[in-house]
């Protein structure tokens, strides 16, 4: 990305949401639990011990299912000639730049479920961020119309943005 969109020393300003540790601990506090139970119920079974089927139950839980107790991962950067968003929901990584041509404005607003806006953030319980509007008025893509995204500091990233965007509404 940077030696693509922000040569030299251009403009690239990076933005990861961080991890929500107290969701996650909970999360993987279940996931524990009912990795014990399972293993205590199939112990023997297949030639296997409780280790073993906790072992088996928890990692392979924990590595297919990682974005249930991390969240989605999410990166924004900011370079002098537009945004690019980096959003894995799963198993699908969705790689987005986004020109300051092909957007309208970008208000700073509270999440609100629509069907004709995209939420592109690390957790699903998202209260505010910055909502971006596309100049075409059949979106950005022929999928996504409206994007809604949550960066960590959102005073900083709407600073790194260049004038005329990024106003409160």
């Amino acid at each position: 990305m940077r030696r693509q969109y922000a040569d030299k020393d251009g403009k690239f300003y990076i933005d990861q949401p961080p991890v929500p540790w107290q969701k996650a601990a909970r999360n993987i506090a279940l996931l524990i639990a009912g990795s014990m139970l399972i293993a205590f119920l199939l112990k023997g079974k297949l030639g296997l011990s409780f280790w073993q089927f906790f072992l088996l139950f928890l990692g392979l839980t924990l590595f297919y299912r990682d974005t249930q107790f991390f969240g989605s991962a999410a990166t924004y950067i900011i370079t002098a000639t537009g945004i690019a968003i980096r959003f894995v929901p799963g198993h699908i990584d969705y790689r987005l730049f986004l020109s300051f041509k092909e957007i309208s404005r970008i208000e700073q607003t509270n999440y609100k479920e629509g069907l004709d806006t995209d939420l592109f953030a690390r957790t699903r319980d998202i209260k505010n961020g910055l909502l971006m509007i596309p100049k075409d008025p059949k979106g950005f893509t022929k999928r996504i119309d409206k994007l809604f995204i949550a960066p960590k500091d959102i005073d900083k990233f709407v600073e790194q943005l260049p004038y005329g965007f990024g106003k409160a509404v």
